[in-house]
């Protein structure tokens, strides 16, 4: 079924019930005592949420900082953090001002090493919407704790490209239960949209790249929309970050890839990055999109996913001496953390599956 950016609006209207609130609130930058409830809305005044363990919520905390859109008028994305959480439990929450509030959602906190989890990859979705909003139905019945975005979120950088393209109902659905985390692609780009909507760990130095830790994994957040070569802040970051981590399992998340036969084909800077850092830091597995099909790839220890179309149109697939299988179909995957295990499991827009890697320590 097709939803027009006219019957979202509608949609909205109905539901959230606070003056003010143009979208459902959803959930960015997870630990596992803390996370953050970003709501648009017309006014850059002050937005409380409510929260707790229960529905009764009782626990309050109001906006922190405040982004500017592009819309026009301009519409203002608060980050009101949540701060005091008990690691791996569930929480409700709501967002409003004065006596009107949002409809109540619910989140799980991040968990503490040895706690199993699973997070969803989805990447690619702009162009799309009919396969995108099969995928994120699929998604959200997975029962993630997280999901992981690979860029190209939207078509355009501008306003309505966002709210046409990706906030559409059923990725606002899971927002609202899943917090998510974004690498920017080259369609959204690094820009005040993108800026605005999306929001890292309030800790790290800086918004464009970063790092988080989820139970036993370590995710390097890069951003291939700027530097990422010998010489770049970013190499150096990523550097430093992957050395100084101590968790069983780590994974890097970009939007362009460095190994990829067919599509947009290797990206040098990338393929240096990975030679000098990431095979030298024990990563595991790079997660990417850009090149719209599935491609499993792997160099010198190191698994390169490209899994990326969850609706852009596909790309015919090519074959390097690295490509363990490619295919030409829509893509989106679930993957599971243990102590023990990261069992990744990569399906199309309909729910069938595609592939399976499972690795063991």
């Amino acid at each position: 079924m097709r939803f027009s950016f006219t019957v979202l609006l509608v949609l909205a209207s109905l539901q959230l019930g606070a003056a003010n609130i143009l979208m459902r609130p959803y959930l960015q930058a997870l630990t596992p005592t803390s996370v953050e409830v970003l709501v648009e809305s017309d006014v850059p005044g002050t937005i409380t949420v409510q929260y707790g363990t229960t529905p009764d919520c009782g626990l309050t905390a109001k906006t922190e900082s405040v982004a500017l859109t592009t819309a026009s008028p301009v519409t203002y994305v608060h980050r009101i953090p949540l701060r005091g959480l008990a690691p791996g439990t569930e929480y409700y929450y709501r967002a409003g001002e004065g006596d009107a509030f949002t409809l109540l959602s619910q989140f799980r906190t991040g968990v503490l090493p040895g706690t199993p989890f699973r997070f969803t990859w989805v990447a690619d979705d702009r162009d799309g919407p009919d396969v995108f909003d099969s995928v994120m139905v699929r998604a959200a019945a997975a029962h993630p704790l997280m999901g992981l975005f690979g860029g190209d979120l939207c078509v355009r950088p501008g306003y309505a490209a966002w709210k046409s393209g990706f906030f559409r109902p059923p990725q606002v659905d899971f927002g609202a239960s899943v917090p998510w985390v974004n690498t920017p692609g080259n369609h959204e780009k690094w820009t005040t949209n993108t800026q605005a909507f999306t929001h890292g760990p309030a800790e790290s130095a800086t918004q464009e790249y970063f790092s988080f830790d989820c139970g036993d994994l370590h995710v390097l957040v890069l951003n291939t929309e700027i530097p990422v070569g010998s010489g770049s802040p970013q190499y150096a970051f990523a550097e430093s970050d992957l050395r100084g981590s101590n968790r069983i399992w780590k994974a890097v998340m970009l939007h362009k890839p460095g190994y990829c036969a067919g599509g947009h084909g290797e990206d040098s800077s990338v393929i240096a990055l990975t030679s000098g850092v990431f095979e030298k830091s024990g990563v595991d597995i790079v997660l990417s999109g850009h090149s719209h099909f599935y491609q499993h790839n792997v160099v010198n220890g190191i698994h390169h996913m490209v899994i990326g179309s969850a609706g852009a149109p596909l790309y015919d697939t090519a074959r390097a001496w690295y490509t363990q299988k490619t295919l030409k179909e829509y893509n989106w995957a679930v993957a599971d953390v243990t102590p023990s295990s990261l069992s990744l499991f990569v399906y199309n827009e309909h729910g069938v599956p595609l592939d399976t890697l499972i690795l063991n320590k």
